[in-house]
């Protein structure tokens, strides 16, 4: 996916660290989270996102606490019907993007300060589908910088970001015990 990222709106202070730890203090039953990792687990670095679901669905089950976790792989549309049906305060779609930056690079971006190709790697668009199927969704994108999206498995870079990033997350996900 390519994502044009506004810097009027983008602000270099606020790390990704610490606007998800904030997304993630404020889920609750009655405030619910879903997180969606999508990526293709033959191409590459695309499949960071789905692989960071998957190893945090692992970690436990969060949907006491109000956190829904999907592994979407290649497949957005099959989990669509699902998120809608959990009327989610916020959505984190978690996935590979090429924003011209260095391999492995982190943002956590408001939908609404991306920018969608014609043509993309699934076959919605994540601001089209937060626009159009769950408008009353906060929704935010993890991304990731791939270095390739070769069919040879991750880049040492994306190995080195992808732990990180479950790392990061599922220490949090232990504080909301």
């Amino acid at each position: 996916m390519n994502v044009n990222i506004s810097e009027q709106r983008t602000s270099p202070v606020t790390s990704w660290q610490e606007i998800l730890t904030h997304l993630l203090k404020s889920t609750s039953p009655s405030n619910p989270t879903v997180l969606v990792g999508i990526g293709h687990p033959l191409r590459g670095d695309d499949y960071a996102g789905s692989l960071i679901a998957k190893e945090l669905k692992k970690t436990a089950n969060y949907s006491r606490k109000g956190l829904y976790i999907f592994d979407a792989e290649d497949d957005l549309e099959g989990v669509i019907s699902k998120l809608r049906k959990l009327h989610p305060k916020r959505m984190i779609f978690v996935d590979a993007c090429e924003m011209k930056m260095r391999p492995g690079e982190i943002r956590l971006l408001s939908i609404d300060d991306t920018s969608y190709p014609f043509f993309t790697t699934h076959g919605i668009p994540l601001k089209l589908l937060a626009q159009q199927l769950l408008p009353e969704s906060e929704t935010w994108l993890l991304a990731f910088q791939p270095e390739s999206f070769g069919l040879i498995g991750l880049s040492t870079e994306m190995k080195e970001t992808t732990k990180s990033v479950i790392e990061f997350i599922a220490s949090r996900l232990k504080e909301m015990n």
